[in-house]
C-alpha cells in the first residue's frame, strides 16, 4: 500500500463526518484510515472512496476482500 498522507486521511475523515454526523471525529479517522488500508479505495480521491465504501455498505451482499495478490 502507498503511502497516504495526512490529508487525504483529513479530507477523508471529513467526508464520513458529512455523511454521519453524529460520529465522533477520532472514529472518522480511524474509519479513514481502515479506506486507505484497501488498495481500491485508497486509488480513489478520498472523497469518492468514501462513496464508494457508502454506496458498497448499502448493497444487500457488501465485497471489500482482496481478490488477488498483494502488488507491492
Amino acid at each position: 500500500m502507498k503511502q497516504l498522507t495526512f490529508d487525504w486521511i483529513e479530507r477523508c475523515a471529513l467526508r464520513i463526518v458529512q455523511m454521519d454526523q453524529g460520529i465522533a471525529d477520532a472514529e472518522a479517522i480511524d474509519l479513514a484510515r481502515d479506506i486507505a488500508g484497501f488498495e481500491r479505495t485508497a486509488a480513489m480521491a478520498p472523497e469518492a472512496a468514501v462513496e464508494f465504501v457508502a454506496s458498497e455498505l448499502s448493497r444487500p451482499s457488501p465485497r471489500f476482500e482482496r481478490r488477488s495478490e498483494s502488488r507491492t
